[in-house]
């Protein structure tokens, strides 16, 4: 009976291996055309492989899961942001309902809506999140296929 440790691998596991860590940085590259759900996949492939395979491609897998944790932390500080934002419009829209509440209907007309500047500063830093998380995701991805079609090492990822 042989153990699965005296399993040898197939001769092209290398390039299997290799391809799959390709198609986890293709999966990451269209995670921003697709709400994320690509980038998940890729990472949950990145983990499960990651100590299954030689070194230079290991490193490609750490690098795979670091790109997805920093490109869900921006994605999270955008999400609050843009939340800051609608709950500062949601403010500013119920300052006018009360203020047609206590002065009655016929105010309606010469009532506008002021727009705070919360509203601004957090629209901004949410459309700005947003454009710096995409280029994190097409940038490093793409960084990260060039020198694995190289063979080359991604040099001291996080482990």
């Amino acid at each position: 009976m042989t153990t699965a440790s005296e399993i040898r691998r197939p001769a092209n596991a290398a390039d299997v291996d290799r391809n799959i860590a390709m198609l986890g940085y293709g999966l990451l590259f269209f995670a921003i055309f697709f709400a994320g759900a690509p980038a998940l996949i890729a990472v949950a492939i990145a983990y499960a492989r990651r100590r299954d395979v030689n070194c230079t491609v290991a490193s490609h897998h750490r690098f795979q899961i670091y790109i997805f944790w920093v490109g869900f932390a921006l994605t999270l500080l955008m999400a609050l942001s843009g939340l800051a934002a609608l709950l500062s419009i949601i403010g500013d829209l119920l300052g006018v309902v009360s203020q047609v509440r206590w002065n009655g209907w016929d105010t309606v007309q010469t009532t506008s809506l002021h727009v705070g500047r919360p509203f601004f500063i957090f629209a901004t830093a949410a459309a700005g999140l947003g454009v710096v998380t995409g280029l994190w995701l097409m940038v490093t991805a793409g960084y990260g296929f060039i020198r694995l079609a190289y063979s080359h090492a991604i040099p001291q990822t996080a482990r």
